[in-house]
């Protein structure tokens, strides 16, 4: 069924129609190489190549999830005692030895996470101890493991290194599959073995193996990924007990391995990565530098970057797909998931969650971001994944079925040629800029067309501002009342990064409200030229160009394009303010909100048909999803969409709303903001709690305070030089029936980071959730179990760093846990009171002690609200540390 109507979306940039006119250019004699979560060796479709070769050459771990540390055993005739655990067999694992020493080791379950993947044999628990052995066998370390449980080895065989004879295992009881399939990898120090297990525990990676480059998926004839020809490299850099989130380094020396291996067997290589972060302030991250430089020095490597799942608001694209010797992938929409029959490359729009570009000229191409694919045993029923992690070996199998149709002769090629392939084959989905989808989406045999013309392409990098590469030009023009005939300029610095002859390059903007000069004059490999926009032409909202750029009488198509956004924000001092917005179908209109600290909002956003419906989006200044929640489903009357704000989180800046629409018909829609009128104060002093509203309008408003309290707040502060993870214990308040963590660190330091895991576990290490860290602020709140209230909960920090070293780190915890109802400190409250412009509102109420028993080193949090007439409610989280807000 999935095989037939689509599933796996390969119309969508043309590849049936090109694999029935080139058979052989499926990928076969390329390597993809995946750097993710681990691949499962024993899903149906990833055994062989579509021309019968071995489809997984290696699998090798970087994570050290899988490390088992192994000790000496000692033989009690036909027993092996291994860290308390009894195995029979000693004789068998004796006569496949060359009479060395037997080590041992334990792979505990416990410390792998959450049923089912961590439930390794299968048997219904987490929590057992698997016990395993290593012999020197002549030709090498064997592993043995007890595989179905019966408590000796003897009849279990033995297993060699996967790079060695390509062997897998597994533990079950039953005569089911096992639920995870793992592979050995052994080495040697001074003749002790080292062993590390690799599989995949979150199915992540061995999905993004299928798309780019499963042949007969599932047994099905037919049922191919992109390239099914291409063979596979497995690299697992993701510990997936830890939230899922690479180690630092893991990354780098992947990608070093990477090429190595290709290396050494003349293999054209395509490296998958479908991982990333947000980024805080664009080009600055320490793994897009050190991307860039290994794939300088190693120009025939073609590499895909997952762009981030952080849209549609602008500026989402995370690192390191902002690196700019990568191709950053971006998602659409496949309809055949919608019951729309497939049409040609270009037609799916560009999928709500894929991120988007603005301040960096990202992502550079956007593909089918939804498939069915391949998953270990454990996780049947979940073969269907959507994110710009299944857009990216989309485009790497696209990658490798173009290398894979070049002559020996012609390898390596320059990575930027495929690159410049895929992007002049590409067109624009529906109602799609630059910003969203760069280039657009590939058909396979216009870009195959372009490539057999066999040309050396001229290779820029784009400077805008502090940006050395992907520069973009990103203005804001105040309201557009303030932006009335003014012009506002961005000066674009155009380098060479192949030569340093001259070029006379080609300009051309895709709008009338875009000025650059007709052409640029490369001198030793450099030029310049001013971009002017005419301000006074601009709405309300967001208004995207591009600015082509080519060699002037060649047919190199354009070589580079320079997004230029212009903002124009809504009015900062009205208190409520409306915008109406029109979206094409597939489309996203925006609206950008200026705040202030500590001042709610409310936005409201409603179509203006009564059957219509939209996707309303929050993202907060920077670019990062709304804390509380990015995405909702906006309709009109009392189905609008209704973002509340609370004061506690307001930053500073301008916030995105972004309205998108279903592909088949256009929408309107309005979005309205209000703002509140007043700031909120708490202080504490004994028993008497003060509570206050400061006026911040120029009219006056009638109120009614409130203060009740809603649990209470334990700051942390974890000051590290170490890379290795940090356990943090929380004593839970007996009363509690929830909890809210939020993390913070200087946004200056987040650059250092490739990933940041926050595990959730028990006292006994039990993993109960896991929220990756995206940004330098992040809010998780997992679901407390109740039989944790009056226990403990442990914390698990693992920062990934691009590069270890000894440098300091810092991350500023807020644990909160909150009484399931709010516990009334005002005796009702008083009746409601005008307060004046410029004044303040003041109330003092008498507490007593506080109704809830607060743990050492936790503070009281006090939520303060203020009701202003019949409906609207403002409100204030405050958390009273010596009786002062924080």
């Amino acid at each position: 069924m999935a095989a037939s109507i689509g599933m796996m979306p390969l119309k969508a940039s043309g590849i049936p129609r090109f694999a029935t006119a080139h058979p052989d250019f499926d990928g076969r004699g390329i390597l993809i190489a995946i750097l993710d979560s681990g691949i499962d060796p024993s899903i149906p479709g990833l055994q062989l190549t579509s021309n019968g070769q071995p489809k997984i050459l290696d699998l090798r771990d970087f994570s050290g999830e899988g490390r088992i540390p192994l000790q000496a055993l000692a033989r009690h005739g036909d027993t092996l005692i291994i860290n308390g655990h009894p195995l029979l067999g000693a004789g068998r694992v004796a006569a496949m030895a060359d009479g060395g020493t037997v080590w041992g080791g334990i792979l505990d379950e416990l410390r792998l996470g959450e049923a089912p993947a961590a439930d390794i044999n299968g048997n219904g628990t987490v929590g057992d101890s698997l016990p395993l052995v290593v012999v020197h066998g002549g030709s090498g370390w064997l592993v043995f493991a007890d595989a179905n449980g019966n408590g000796s080895f003897a009849d279990d065989r033995p297993v060699r290194d996967f790079g060695v004879a390509r062997e897998a295992f597994g533990w079950t009881s039953t005569n089911l599959a096992p639920p995870v399939s793992a592979v050995a990898n052994l080495g040697d120090s001074a003749g002790v073995p080292g062993l590390d297990l690799f599989f995949d525990t979150s199915s992540h990676g061995s999905h993004v193996a299928g798309i780019a480059a499963a042949h007969d998926l599932y047994g099905i004839k037919g049922f191919d990924g992109v390239a099914p020809g291409a063979r596979l490299l497995g690299l697992k850099i993701a510990n997936d007990a830890q939230g899922a989130v690479t180690v630092s380094g893991s990354m780098r020396r992947a990608l070093s391995y990477a090429i190595a291996f290709a290396r050494e067997r003349s293999l054209p290589l395509v490296v998958n990565l479908s991982f990333g972060v947000g980024n805080e302030v664009e080009g600055r991250a320490a793994i897009d530098a050190q991307f860039d430089s290994i794939l300088a020095a190693n120009p025939d490597v073609v590499m895909m970057v997952a762009a981030g799942n952080d849209g549609p608001g602008l500026s989402t694209v995370g690192f390191p797909g902002s690196a700019s010797r990568v191709l950053a992938i971006g998602a659409t929409d496949p309809g055949n998931f919608e019951g729309f029959e497939p049409r040609e490359p270009g037609s799916d729009p560009v999928a709500d969650f894929s991120s988007r570009g603005g301040e960096i000229a990202a992502p550079d191409l956007v593909v089918p971001g939804i498939a069915y694919s391949s998953v270990p045993n454990f996780a049947i029923g979940g073969e269907q994944e959507s994110g710009t992690s299944m857009a990216t070996p989309y485009a790497s199998g696209l990658a490798a079925r173009l290398l894979s149709s070049l002559p020996a002769g012609r390898r390596p090629i320059n990575a930027t040629t495929i690159a410049q392939a895929l992007r002049n084959s590409a067109k624009l989905p529906p109602a799609a800029t630059v910003a969203d989808a760069g280039a657009g989406t590939p058909d396979l045999t216009r870009a195959w067309e372009w490539l057999v013309q066999s040309r050396e392409l001229p290779q820029l990098a784009i400077e805008v501002g502090a940006l050395h590469a992907r520069g973009a030009v990103w203005l804001t023009a105040g309201t557009a009342a303030e932006a009335a005939g003014h012009e506002l300029t961005a000066r674009v610095i155009v380098r060479r990064h192949d030569g340093s002859g001259p070029l006379l390059l080609q300009l051309t903007p895709s709008a009338p409200w875009v000025n650059v000069p007709p052409t640029l004059d490369l001198q030793n490999g450099r030029g310049e030229f001013t971009v002017r926009v005419d301000a006074g032409a601009a709405k309300p909202g967001v208004q995207v160009a591009v600015v082509e750029i080519g060699v002037r009488g060649s047919s190199y198509g354009v070589l580079s394009r320079v997004p230029v956004v212009l903002r124009v924000p809504l009015p900062a001092i009205a208190r409520v303010v409306s915008q109406p917005v029109r979206v094409a179908a597939g489309g996203v209109a925006r609206v950008l909100i200026p705040a202030d600290t500590g001042r709610g909002m409310q936005i409201e956003v409603e179509t203006l048909q009564g059957d219509a419906q939209v996707t309303a989006a929050l993202h907060e200044p920077g670019g990062m999803p709304f804390r509380d929640g990015a995405s909702i489903p906006a309709g009109s009357g009392d189905g609008a969409a209704l973002f509340d704000l609370s004061a506690s989180d307001m930053e500073a800046g301008l916030y995105e709303v972004a309205v998108t629409s279903g592909r088949l018909a256009p929408s309107a829609a309005t979005v309205t903001v209000r703002r509140a009128p007043v700031r909120l104060e708490a202080t504490r002093s004994g028993d008497s709690l003060r509570v206050a509203a400061r006026s911040l309008i120029g009219s006056t408003v009638t109120l009614k305070l409130r203060a009740g309290l809603v649990g209470a707040e334990q700051p942390i502060a974890v000051r590290r030089t170490s890379t290795a993870p940090v356990r943090v214990a929380v004593v839970v308040p007996r009363w509690a029936t929830r909890v809210q963590v939020d993390a913070q660190m200087p946004r200056a330091e987040w650059d250092r980071f490739t990933d940041f895991g926050l595990t959730f576990q028990d006292r006994n290490g039990r993993k109960l959730a896991s929220a990756p860290i995206n940004y330098a602020f992040a809010r998780a709140a997992p679901e407390l179990p109740s039989r944790l209230a009056g226990d403990t909960l442990v914390l698990l920090l693992a920062p990934a760093f691009a590069v270890a070293d000894s440098s300091p780190w810092q991350l500023d915890l807020k644990v909160r846990f909150y009484a399931e109802q709010v516990i009334g400190l005002d005796e009702g409250g008083r009746p409601a009171q005008s307060l004046a412009a410029g004044r303040l509102l003041e109330q003092r109420f008498h507490t007593g002690p506080l109704p809830l028993e607060m743990p050492a080193g936790f503070a009281p949090v006090i939520l303060v609200l203020a009701q202003e007439g019949e409906d609207t409610i403002w409100t204030r989280e405050i958390a009273l540390h010596g009786g002062s807000p924080k």
